[in-house]
This record gives structure tokens, sequence and C-alpha cells, in this order.
């Protein structure tokens, strides 16, 4: 009898667990990185901290899983806990102009909190990488012709 070989898949490991599982630290616009954190099993009393790239859905995860490169529920459920998050479905549901107009309005906040008092509240870069990943779901064509302009400067 030949024993089955497995491969292991982000999804399986995922069935048991759901973005709820994830909970959400801070928002960094600069970076457009969010943190994320979940408890850990296999190190009872830690954290395990789960990172998104807003920009470009790049995952990563400080877990045993992902240290030894094997998927991890992590980051296979990352995307879906920031796109369920309050400020991001806030963000959805923006006219265009509401959506400018936010994202525009947490820009300054950040660059005037940052000018003025050298520490941003966390509610801006938040509201400002909210609305910036609903610009690219929206409108990924003026997205795609800001980055080619920006190469070829």
């Amino acid at each position: 009898m030949v024993a089955a070989t497995a491969t292991h898949h982000p999804i399986a490991s995922s069935l048991w667990h759901e973005p709820n599982d994830l909970t959400f630290i801070d928002a960094d616009d600069l970076t457009g990185i969010v943190h994320y954190s979940a408890a850990s099993k296999s190190r009872p009393g830690d954290a395990n901290i789960v990172a998104l790239d807003t920009a470009t859905t790049a995952t990563f995860c400080n877990c045993k899983a992902s240290e030894c490169g094997k998927p991890c529920w992590h980051q296979a459920l990352v995307q879906a806990a920031w796109d369920g998050h309050p400020a991001r479905i806030l963000a959805s549901r923006y006219s265009a102009d509401q959506l400018r107009n936010a994202g525009s309005k947490a820009g300054h906040m950040c660059a005037w909190a940052r000018h003025r008092r050298f520490r941003v509240l966390p509610a801006d870069p938040l509201s400002l990488l909210a609305c910036r990943a609903e610009y690219r779901r929206r409108f990924p064509a003026a997205v795609e012709v800001a980055a080619a302009a920006e190469i070829a400067a």
C-alpha cells in the first residue's frame, strides 16, 4: 500500500479559522503596511504578527509555519481581515468625491501631525490606507498610469 502524499495549501489550514481570528494592531501610511496579531498555538502566551502590504498584497508572518517556509493561515486570511475592517467598509461606501476628500484630509492630517507634533493619531493613517486601497480597487487603470509615469520620471 502506497501512502498518499498531501500537499499543504494555505486554504486548507484557513478552513479552521476566519478573518475575525486576527486582531488589528496598526496601520502605517508611509509604508502602506497594516499589522494584525493572532494568539500563538505553538508558543502559549505569545502572539504571531502578520503584516499586509496594502499596495502589493504581499504578506509576512512570524509564526512557526512561516519560519519553516510553509504557508500559514494568518497569511491566507489577512487580506480578508483587512477588507472586513470597518475603515475599509466605510471607504467602500464613499462616493468618488467623498473618497477623494477623505483620503486627502487623512493625508493632510498625517503630514500635519508629523510636522507639528511628531505623532500621528492612529485613525488618520488607517483612514488614508483604507481610502488608497479603495481607490486602487475602483480605478486600477489610473493607478497603472500613475505608476508608469513615476517609472518614466
